[in-house]
């Protein structure tokens, strides 16, 4: 069901919206997030490597992958905890990694 139309939840903003919040105080999706500043400067030619030697299938289901994984997850870059992974199971993984916060805006 439609959430009904309210203010919007910026305090003191008189806008009525069907969502949280208006245009103007709806805040980016994953503006705080500093993943890809983490990411070391040769990731592109990790990514390659990773595809090339996993001949671009999932380590999950087999089928074809064209995304890298963190098998372990965390910031640990090494070729041994990349694997390439689907886009089905890269957002099922990612989801049970986020866990509630998963598709939500971060503060």
């Amino acid at each position: 069901m439609p959430r009904k139309w309210g203010p919007c939840a910026e305090p003191r903003c008189p806008v009525l919206v069907s969502t949280t919040y208006c245009d103007t105080h709806a805040p980016a999706p994953y503006a705080t997030s500093t993943r890809r500043e983490r990411l070391p400067a040769n990731w592109n030619g990790l990514r390659r490597q990773v595809l090339r030697r996993d001949r671009y299938t999932c380590h999950i289901c087999g089928r074809y992958g064209n995304r890298v994984d963190h098998v372990i997850a965390g910031d640990d870059h090494r070729l041994s905890n990349l694997a390439a992974i689907c886009l089905d199971c890269d957002r099922a993984k990612s989801g049970h990694e986020g866990g509630s916060t998963q598709g939500r805006y971060r503060p």
